[in-house]
């Protein structure tokens, strides 16, 4: 409510642009973000980034881009003038980095400003100086053709803001942070950032965008980077680099996507590249990847938010889909195990380096290698997926919970042995399981150790998945089964109607909040019925919350589940037979290296390093 002794005035431009400067400059490191972005749709092929105390006492910005002709540097200071867009349409087909005309005079409002520009058809350059809204011309410099912009006391006429920025060294890791992402995405431009007179990185212009890519992540790591399959379909594309599933972060800083050559921190993207490592990396761990995604700008908006880091999409499950297949399918084609890291090269980021498995192939192959193949254990029933499974461990039947529990079937003592041996490709293997837990097998290049459980689970996810592509029946139940949802989960059913049921699922209204469960996937009705519907309510919900496709990645978790509850368990003594036919499921399997769940299934450490340890090398 308005005070009657209030009167509404229009607030001076001064004051307007400091209220926008308050969505766009919010640091150092946005002032730098904002004016490199010009200096890249200016053409510049070159930028330099000088700063004095991290940013707050002087960000100076030059660069030998088009520049500015002298008769338009007022206007180029004034509110909601650019050079990118023109009329209404022109908001639809973006494809510059900048749009809206903020930045400078934002900037110019909290700052003193100095703008230097010079076209390479003029003589002479123009300069204009602006302090507290009040823009005047400033003394001439010659300077090469190009742009130098000096901004001095970033925040001095706004103390509020000034007092929230943090440490000198603070405020430069995250401008050090703007550039490496600018510089990432622009390989074709060269990049300089000093600070304090003290050079911190320079990258040269022209570089290709893989040389780009290792230099910013660091050499050291270019080996444990994937490349993806470049992916064109009409209207949008995708390539870019992924790291091994070993190479990972304890945040998702480390997932760089650009549209367009823009920067943004989309939802839908990072949780697409975030499942494309489901199966491969624990949960807690990041993937590091380079994603570039190139659209038709008219099916994307990039008027979301003034610092232009968000966007949407028009077709974003589409988007999910290409970015989580591309993903996947890389990381597949390039199945490696984790290797026992030594102490002298354990890092913070990486808990396992990578070492490249003895079983592997093609999905193809996989498939092949499934049917001429008879295994005495597991058996899989074909008709109903689950059946027969309880021959391998009655006590993973009767787990009530996805995560795994340690079997009461035999006691876990790291002093029992079973052991087994036989000729593999004219070669004797020995299997030993230790701690009723673990297998050791003896390699000729080392030591492999494996967890019973999560590589059966992987050998019964892929055999019941491989099932189920070629039979997508679902299972009646004998009599319906009523089971009451919460709030969040009725919402996510009746929007999910549709691939509820291409998964099996048959459902129906039966009450306030309560559905009648008539079908689940054929396999699945010795799972419980409730909690199996409300996991893929829960995964629904999830991907419909990111915009995510749906249908395959639920199927996918729910398969993990059943081989979850029927693998055999840590603690569980196995025979003879059962040690030999697990070691044979795994050589069939097309990736052993990690459970469904991302956890990783087996160890192997080398000789060498063995011989290292123990100072024989």
């Amino acid at each position: 409510m308005i005070s009657d002794a209030g009167h509404i005035r229009r607030l001076s431009p001064h004051l307007v642009n400091q209220i926008a400067a308050g969505e766009v400059i919010e640091r150092p490191a946005s002032v730098v973000k904002e004016l490199v972005e010009n200096s890249i749709d200016a053409g510049a092929l070159n930028v330099r980034v000088e700063l004095e105390e991290g940013g707050k006492r002087l960000i100076r910005i030059t660069d030998d881009g088009a520049g500015i002709v002298e008769e338009e540097l007022d206007l180029a200071l004034t509110s909601h003038a650019t050079s990118k867009i023109r009329e209404e349409g022109d908001l639809h087909e973006i494809a510059t980095l900048g749009f809206r005309g903020e930045a400078l005079a934002s900037i110019a409002s909290v700052s003193e400003l100095d703008l230097l520009s010079r076209p390479a058809t003029r003589d002479e350059s123009g300069c204009r100086v602006a302090r507290d809204g009040n823009v005047e011309p400033g003394p001439p410099e010659w300077i090469s053709p190009g742009t130098r912009i000096t901004v001095r006391n970033l925040f001095y006429n706004v103390p509020a803001r000034k007092r929230f920025l943090k440490s000198d060294r603070a405020e430069l890791t995250r401008i050090r942070n703007v550039m490496r992402e600018i510089a990432l995405g622009t390989p074709a431009v060269g990049f300089e950032l000093i600070n304090d007179d003290k050079t911190l990185f320079r990258f040269p212009s022209g570089q290709e965008p893989v040389r780009r890519v290792a230099e910013v992540l660091g050499t050291e790591h270019v080996d444990r980077l994937l490349e993806l399959k470049p992916t064109k379909l009409p209207g949008r594309a995708l390539r870019g680099w992924i790291g091994r599933p070993d190479f990972f972060r304890r945040t998702s800083d480390a997932i760089h996507c650009f549209l367009n050559g823009r920067p943004v921190k989309d939802k839908v993207v990072l949780h697409a590249a975030r499942e494309g490592y489901s199966e491969f990396q624990i949960p807690g761990r990041y993937p590091v990847a380079v994603l570039f995604l190139d659209l038709d700008p008219a099916e994307v908006d990039v008027n979301v938010h003034p610092a232009k880091r968000e966007v949407r999409f028009r077709d974003s499950s589409h988007i999910h889909r290409l970015v989580h297949r591309a993903v996947k399918e890389r990381l597949l084609e390039a199945g490696c195990a984790p290797d026992l890291l030594s102490s002298s090269s354990s890092s913070r980021d990486s808990g396992m380096r990578t070492h490249e498995p003895s079983a592997g192939g093609t999905p193809s192959q996989w498939r092949d290698a499934r049917a001429t193949g008879a295994h005495e254990f597991p058996p899989i029933d074909r008709s109903a997926y689950g059946g027969a499974f309880e021959s391998g461990g009655e006590a993973a039947a009767r787990a009530e919970s996805v995560g795994e529990t340690r079997s009461e079937s035999a006691p876990a003592d790291v002093r029992s042995l079973a052991e087994a041996q036989e000729l593999v490709d004219g070669t004797e293997l020995r299997v030993v399981q230790m701690h009723n837990a673990y297998l050791l097998i003896e390699e000729p290049d080392g030591l492999r150790v494996i967890d019973q459980h999560a590589l059966h689970e992987k050998i019964l996810y892929e055999e019941i998945l491989e099932a189920r592509e070629r039979d997508q029946s679902c299972q009646p139940l004998l009599v319906p089964e009523a089971v009451e949802l919460t709030d969040r989960e009725w919402e996510v059913w009746a929007d999910a109607a549709k691939p509820l049921a291409e998964l099996g699922f048959e459902v129906e209204e039966f009450g306030e909040r309560t559905v009648a469960v008539r079908t689940v996937p054929a396999g699945f009705d010795k799972m419980g019925v409730a909690t199996l519907l409300r996991s893929a309510l829960e995964r629904l919900g999830a991907a419909m919350d990111h915009g995510g496709s749906t249908d395959i990645d639920l199927r996918e978790t729910l398969v993990a589940t059943l081989a979850c509850k029927r693998a055999i368990k840590a603690g569980q003594r196995l025979t003879e037979s059962q040690l030999l036919d697990l070691v044979r499921g795994r050589s069939r399997a097309f990736h052993p290296q990690n459970c469904p769940h991302g956890r990783a299934a087996e160890l192997f450490l080398s000789w060498d390093e063995l011989d290292r340890r123990f100072d024989r090398k």
